[in-house]
Parts: structure tokens; sequence; C-alpha cells
């Protein structure tokens, strides 16, 4: 069983919670690892959907990060709602308190636009709805070693894969997310980076107009890869023979990119097998023996208060 001798707070920046016991349960899964808890009201809180008004989860979110005695923060769900207060967040404020956060979904926007504001890097991995039952091995074992190792290491299985060997930024997220910020302040002009992306509930046809608009924006040209993450919704459950599949948007995106590594396989997404990735960070990115490596030292880690 991991240890988490820290002090981690839960906010509710996008929805509500749909099942009244998730906050508790995740409190739960922390403090029987070492950690004290500390959750934001608005984790309680439905208004119209959301987890609270849009001031009530600006609040929670910037009275966490501003806690210097709060080491991790952690959105309890995705869904939505972060589009909505993205321009009432003070990034530079909470770059100067410096806490670690950590999510996925809808928490995209907001580790897009840290990163943009402030070039800090922060981490797509587990919500806090994802501690509500025992995580997956690999979810848990890549949350814990990003939090507390040296160095960042994330691997898999892709015999796609050319030689590969080098560096770039990694960045993305959720794609319905990262194109939603096209052509607003908070998304981050990334020359030379890897770009990852996962999503849910759309089909293949969706995904490659979303990876369309990317491309015509001039954003997927300046990267030097694209990982591909979990896309369990792509693909009807009994395909037929002229449905447009998955496969498809991967052809037509090397097709389009000629050279540049495309790669599906990457464990993360919305499913219970998830590693955590550091977003902003430089990365090494590398094949070995049919897996593709990707390794940093720039990811945020916290230390053991206990």
């Amino acid at each position: 069983m991991p240890n988490y001798p820290i002090r981690v707070g839960f906010c509710a920046p996008s929805r509500a919670v749909m099942d009244i016991s998730t906050p508790a349960l995740a409190k739960l899964y922390f403090t029987d690892r070492g950690a004290d808890v500390v959750l934001h009201d608005t984790v309680f809180k439905n208004v119209k959907q959301f987890a609270g008004t849009d001031a009530e989860r600006v609040d929670g979110l910037m009275s966490l990060a501003c806690n210097k005695d709060i080491d991790l923060i952690l959105p309890i769900r995705g869904g939505y709602g972060l589009s909505r207060i993205l321009d009432k967040i003070d990034y530079d404020v909470i770059a100067r308190h410096s806490p670690v956060f950590c999510g996925y979904s809808d928490f995209t926007a907001f580790n897009l636009a840290y990163l943009t504001k402030t070039g800090q890097v922060s981490y797509q991995g587990p919500n806090g709805t994802d501690f509500v039952d025992t995580p997956a091995f690999l979810t848990e074992k890549s949350f814990h070693s990003a939090l507390f190792n040296e160095e960042w290491v994330a691997s898999f299985p892709c015999k796609e894969a050319p030689d590969l060997d080098f560096e770039g930024t990694l960045w993305g997220g959720n794609l319905s997310m990262v194109v939603a910020l096209l052509g607003t302040p908070y998304f981050p002009d990334i020359e030379g980076g890897i770009l990852f992306l996962e999503d849910c509930n759309d089909r293949a046809y969706r995904i490659e107009r979303h990876m369309a608009q990317l491309e015509m924006a001039g954003v997927l040209a300046k990267q030097k890869a694209i990982l591909f993450g979990d896309f369990r919704d792509a693909d009807p459950a009994h395909p037929r023979e002229n449905d447009f599949l998955f496969s498809d948007v991967l052809a037509y995106l090397r097709e389009r990119l000629p050279g540049m590594p495309i790669l599906h396989g990457l464990p993360f997404g919305h499913s219970p097998v998830k590693i955590t990735l550091p977003v902003g960070a430089r990365v090494r990115m590398r094949t070995e023996k049919g897996y593709v490596v990707l390794s940093s030292k720039e990811h945020p880690r916290v230390t053991a208060r206990f």
C-alpha cells in the first residue's frame, strides 16, 4: 500500500458529484495511507449541475492553492465548469505558492491555462473519483511515483513505433477541451512538443474533425510526436464494413503529417487505468524493445511532512 505523508486538498471547479458519498470515500483513501485531507465546501454543493456558483468554485481552487499547508490539490471530478471560470483565476498568485495539481478531463482547461500563463508544470492524472475504490495497480503506482520519485518515467508497448530518441515539451489532455481553448488566451503555443490526447463519448468522425481543426490552426505541424490514449467510444461495438473507425483517423493523420510519429496505446484517459503525466515538462521520448519510454526530471514533486 502506498504511503502519502502529505496534506491533500480536494476542490470542485467543475461539475457536482453524482454520488454524495464520493468526497468521503476519496478522503478515506488518502487518510488510510497517512495523509491529512481538506475538503473544500464546494465538493458537497450542487447549483445547476455545477459544484457551487462560479465564485464559490473559484474560491475553492484559489483558497487551497494559496494554503501553504496543502501539498497536493485534486478536483473531486471533471464534467464541465472550468471554462466558465478560467478568466477569474489568479494564476500568478497560484504560481507563487506552487502547489502540485493533478486532474484530467475538464481539468485539462486548468492544466493548459496554468502552463500558458505561468509556465508551471502540473499533472494530468486521477481525479478524486478515481480514489473512491482502490485504483488500478498501474494508476496507483504511476501517481505515487510521479509525486515522490526523483525521475518521472512512463512506458507503454507500441510495436508500430519507429526508432526514436528526442526531447520535447509534454502537453495535452482531453481532446475536446484542448480544441475548446483554441483562439483563447489560455492555449499554449508549444513548439517541438509531444502532444498527448484522449477523449470519451465521441465517435471517430468527431475525433478526426477535432484533429483537422488542430492541424488547420497550425498546431500539429509544430509537434515532434502525437500520442493517443484511450478513445474507447470511437468505434461502434459491432463495426460494419463501411464504418468510419479510429484506425481511419490515424491513417488520415499519418498521411497529412508524414514523418511525424503518431502513436496509439498511451495508457491514459477515461478508463480505470491511467498513468500520471506532467503537463509542460521537458520530456525525453525514446523507443526500447517494442516500448515507448518517456522520462523527465522536471516533474513537480511533494515532500513528506510526517
